[in-house]
């Protein structure tokens, strides 16, 4: 078996010696050798001999060893140029004047929802809604920021069992808000 392997490698590292020049010329031409994608060609031409190495089974018994070489990095330049085009199609690029827009944007809901509703006052609401047990928690855990390990010694259950109660007030409160801020038809 290790025989086999050691094969294997002398076969790879005579393709790598053979061809990794060539092959890396090649993905070079098929980028037009642009400086800002010569990564495109560094990394098809390495993953070409990784490929290679992959399916080295069939490599050793295939007729044309160069072409598939061949073929495979132009497989990976091609992938690579769709990926980039992808990317490009759904890049957003936020100069600094939309950035701007953005931020007069948040400011005015803020202030929106700051002019219609009285903050304390939901906060009350919202609290009176929750449990005796759940408030107990949610003031030790958000306003007395008691850790997870001081919550499970002072309610003598796991950390697991915090957890859960905590994640349930969240989405509870969660609810009430949008339940409270709905009727407010703002």
């Amino acid at each position: 078996m290790r025989e086999g392997h050691e094969r294997d490698d002398l076969f790879i590292n005579e393709l790598c010696d053979t061809y990794f020049k060539p092959v890396y010329k090649y993905c070079k031409k098929l980028i037009k050798s642009q400086p800002e994608l010569m990564d495109f060609a560094d990394e098809c031409t390495q993953n070409t001999f990784l490929e290679a190495r992959k399916q080295i089974s069939k490599l050793k018994r295939h007729p044309n060893v160069e072409g598939w070489l061949f073929t495979t990095a132009r497989n990976f330049i091609n992938l690579s140029f769709r990926a980039m085009y992808i990317r490009k199609r759904r890049e957003v690029i936020i100069t600094d004047d939309i950035n701007y827009r953005l931020e007069l944007q948040d400011n005015e809901i803020d202030q929106l929802v700051e002019n219609a509703v009285d903050v304390d006052e939901l906060y009350h609401k919202v609290l009176m809604k929750l449990s005796s047990s759940e408030y107990e928690l949610y003031t030790d855990y958000y306003l007395k920021k008691m850790s997870i390990a001081e919550l499970t010694r002072k309610y003598n259950v796991s950390a697991n069992a915090i957890t859960t109660r905590i994640y349930r007030i969240n989405k509870k409160i969660r609810s009430i808000v949008q339940t409270l801020v709905v009727s407010l038809d703002i």
